[in-house]
């Protein structure tokens, strides 16, 4: 079977985000179910979390061209599948920590490695990215959704059975052919490597700025949930507020190519900085439905605005050596490190702050909106 680029990858995007849907809200509700100590459940979740940034850099780079990205998300998705399938054994502490450390090191480079894909698509053929990203957010939507009614009916064993069957779907969905063959063309330079990359000043702002930007987002997820449930919104219409968020998110991917199609790296950043500031601070002090509802509209620029910023770059303004490097570096860094340590910031301030540490938050937007301004192509 031959697969178009556009449909390859939004069946790539989908199987994989079915997954994620599971996996991020609702892995440490499995783990409890192994009688674990919520201590526990904390340090394996944060071992995970930096085992996946360790995944991004030292996995994703070692691919040099374009033409091994489909080869290895097969070699990859299969090991995922494998190692999930490890947690159905009788489960011992060592045994969890060892499954832990491996699954996020083969789990976490097929998102960067995804999105490598679709840059070299945008470049080749000029596909249009948030169109087909979007399957992506929709998928997580609809599984963490699903996830929820299903481990009402059959316990934490459904989560890690939903986990099994959708690695088994994005496994097999990476054994078609793609008609276009992914290339960097036959005069191409073999992939930067990632040590190499943060010598280049430029390439340190753009990571530097949207480090700044996701990490923004950590006590968004770490703590809103509670948050709100403090100001007596219910668990449900907290549900609908993050769902919210996601169904801004897919109406900006689906008419990016519309909007920014003429737009740099820097200015999507500029004003995913000048959103943050936006957003975080009306958070810190909106008590009502009302008010959250409208911020909540806002993830469709701190979040998504700044990925299409990221990808713009990494896709069209950048040498073509240097983005599979790059495209783990904003993986690694920006999507799992910053997030990382922020969250372990908030988690020191909430107790005292409550609400107020969403101005944390919003202060990051301040080095982000500096760093923004200033990005630039990098020419060979």
């Amino acid at each position: 079977m031959t697969l178009s680029p556009t449909r390859w990858l939004s069946l790539f995007y989908i199987h994989f985000f079915l997954g994620w849907g599971i996996y991020l809200p609702f892995w440490s509700l499995w783990l409890k179910g192994q009688s674990l100590t919520p201590a526990m459940i904390g340090i394996l979740l944060g071992v995970a979390q930096g085992t996946r940034a360790m995944g991004s850099l030292f996995i994703t780079t070692r691919i040099k061209r374009s033409e091994q990205l489909i080869p290895a998300s097969r070699l990859l998705a299969l090991a995922t599948l494998f190692v999930f399938a490890g947690f159905v054994l009788p489960q011992s502490l060592p045994l969890l920590l060892a499954l832990t450390l491996v699954g996020s090191l083969v789990y976490s480079p097929l998102m960067p490695i995804s999105d490598a894909m679709a840059t070299r698509m945008v470049a080749q053929i000029g596909m249009d990215y948030g169109k087909v990203r979007l399957w992506g957010s929709v998928a997580f939507v609809v599984m963490s959704t699903l996830m929820g009614y299903l481990t009402n009916l059959w316990g934490s064993q459904a989560v890690l059975w939903g986990l099994l069957a959708t690695q088994l779907m994005l496994f097999v969905g990476t054994l078609p052919k793609m008609s276009v063959t992914l290339t960097d063309g036959p005069k191409a330079k073999t992939s930067t490597p990632w040590l190499t990359l943060l010598k280049i000043p430029m390439l340190r702002r753009f990571i530097a700025t949207n480090m700044a930007i996701q990490g923004s987002h950590a006590a968004y997820y770490g703590f809103s949930a509670i948050y709100w449930q403090s100001l007596g919104i219910k668990a449900s219409t907290i549900g609908f507020l993050w769902s919210w968020g996601v169904v801004v998110e897919v109406a900006v991917f689906y008419f990016a190519k519309r909007l920014f199609a003429n737009k740099s790296a820097a200015w999507l950043l500029t004003i995913a900085a000048t959103a943050v500031m936006v957003r975080w601070t009306g958070t810190a002090f909106a008590h009502s439905l009302w008010q959250l509802w409208l911020l909540q509209t806002l993830h469709g620029l701190t979040f998504t605005t700044a990925h299409l910023g990221a990808i713009t770059y990494i896709s069209k303004e950048l040498p073509r050596h240097h983005s599979v490097g790059t495209q783990a570096l904003y993986s690694a860094m920006a999507l799992s490190l910053s997030v990382a340590a922020m969250m372990l910031v908030t988690g020191w301030l909430f107790a005292p702050m409550a609400g107020l540490v969403f101005l944390v938050m919003a202060a990051l937007g301040i080095p982000a909106l500096l760093l923004a301004r200033g990005v630039k192509p990098i020419h060979d």
